[in-house]
């Protein structure tokens, strides 16, 4: 097993850690977020102010594999649909919920935060952009490179 194997289990494992406590807190706050005399627009900034931000904390600096991001996406769809109250077989999109709760999809959250870290880090003067000039002599590997953050920003 090598780094970049040992990097993207660490990377999953904290997205799953991640998620457990979510739930947690989504069960404290179900009475809350379940409440049927509650608007729908209120429950969805109670969840995204509480819940997802725990979900996501931390995550600008995350290199989401696909795995993880089905893991998150998963999670989010299950916890929102428990909140609107409906049910697989109804048949609603979880875009249609997500915009009667009024929060994003969570790939456009986690791009918009790794895209603000990147900028920070972008602009900072200090030892974190000497470190990112730093070129690493390794032997070359079989297949495609691993994408830098540069690379990864130009997407």
């Amino acid at each position: 097993m090598g780094f970049d194997d040992f990097n993207l289990i660490s990377l999953y494992l904290a997205a799953v850690t991640r998620c457990k406590y979510a739930w947690g807190k989504f069960c404290q706050l179900l009475p809350l977020l379940t409440n049927r005399h509650l608007p729908l627009l209120t429950r969805g900034r109670v969840y995204s102010t509480c819940v997802r931000s725990m979900m996501l904390h931390a995550s600008e600096t995350w290199a989401v594999a696909s795995d993880t991001l089905n893991r998150l996406r998963h999670n989010v769809c299950a916890m929102i649909r428990w909140i609107c109250n409906v049910k697989a077989k109804d048949e609603v999109s979880s875009d249609a919920l997500l915009a009667k709760l009024g929060i994003q999809d969570v790939d456009k959250l986690l791009r918009t935060s790794s895209m603000r870290w990147l900028g920070h880090v972008g602009c900072s003067t200090n030892w974190i952009a000497r470190v990112r000039k730093i070129e690493v002599v390794a032997q070359k590997r079989h297949g495609r490179p691993k994408k830098t953050w540069e690379e990864v920003a130009k997407k």
